[in-house]
């Protein structure tokens, strides 16, 4: 497996992740009138966040990946390079092998793709988001753009 198609399935991780975030986030709103505790809501709000860094980390994988160089990912991360590139090298090449050995991933990123296309079409507003029949299915027809 190459590395624009390990960027693709990363990417499609990060989606995944922030198709998450906004369904917990839908949550919170839906609550903000009920009759929860003040940790109730800390601890979803914090939850949030943590979900929001997952996105976080899995779309700078996704951009390790792509080939991002590692000044712009540490300068749009405001963080040095040193430390950018400590915390997610390693991790984001042995994630890459682990995927090249599994011989299963690419159907079941396929599917993954389908429903968050079919989760995106469903919660699109004709508005605001792009205009977009398959966004995510996108990636593995065109893995390098």
């Amino acid at each position: 497996m190459d590395r624009p198609q390990q960027a693709a399935q990363a990417r499609l991780i990060t989606a995944g992740h922030a198709r998450e975030v906004a369904d917990f986030a839908r949550g919170i709103v839906g609550a903000t009138s009920g009759d929860s505790t003040a940790a109730d809501r800390i601890l979803a709000a914090r939850r949030l966040r943590l979900l929001s860094l997952q996105v976080l980390q899995w779309t700078v994988r996704a951009e390790v990946l792509a080939g991002a160089p590692w000044d712009v990912l540490a300068s749009a991360l405001g963080r040095d390079e040193a430390t950018v590139r400590a915390e997610f090298e390693a991790g984001t090449a042995s994630w890459a092998v682990r995927q090249a050995a599994d011989g299963d991933a690419a159907a079941e990123f396929e599917a993954a793709a389908q429903a968050l296309d079919d989760w995106y079409r469903r919660h699109a507003d004709d508005l605001l988001d792009p205009a977009h029949e398959s966004p995510v299915s996108d990636l593995f027809a065109h893995p390098t753009e």
